[in-house]
């Protein structure tokens, strides 16, 4: 591959990557409405499928999201075998001389993403089957009556 081709092709992946975030961002925004309009008072077999049919859409969602990790991996590879490139493989990954010691800031990047796609979905999780909703209006009543 031709470095153009490359940068192509590296470009094109953080489209993806962008996408897949927008998704997640989309579904999990999605789901809370849900939760706080719907699902705080549905049956738990109707939150079970609920988060069954959330965890389906998160798991393809994290398969793309492998796909890119790899795939920019070895897009990386193929830069660093350029026998002439204008720039370093090491400057595409970490644009920044702020990155700890033996990380770059894609790494950087891509941890935060998984925790927190992780955080996020441990969240959910608990807000779906334990976090006990107050019912609507009754908020409102115990403000007044502390008051």
């Amino acid at each position: 591959m031709s470095e153009a081709e490359i940068v192509q092709a590296l470009l094109a992946s953080i489209q993806v990557v962008v996408g897949v975030f927008s998704m997640f961002f989309a579904i999990v925004c999605a789901y809370i409405a849900g939760l706080y309009f719907f699902l705080s008072r549905a049956p738990v077999g109707l939150r079970l499928l609920a988060f069954f049919l959330l965890s389906i859409g998160l798991v393809f969602l994290g398969g793309s999201a492998v796909i890119q990790q790899r795939l920019q991996e070895e897009l990386f590879a193929a830069w660093a075998k350029l026998p002439a490139r204008t720039i370093a493989a090491e400057m595409l990954r970490n644009p920044f001389a702020v990155a700890p010691p033996g990380w770059s800031l894609q790494d950087i990047g891509v941890v935060v993403g998984w925790i927190t796609a992780v955080g996020v979905y441990l969240a959910l999780a608990y807000l779906t089957f334990l976090y006990r909703w107050q019912p609507r209006g009754d908020a409102a009543r115990d403000a007044a009556m502390a008051t």
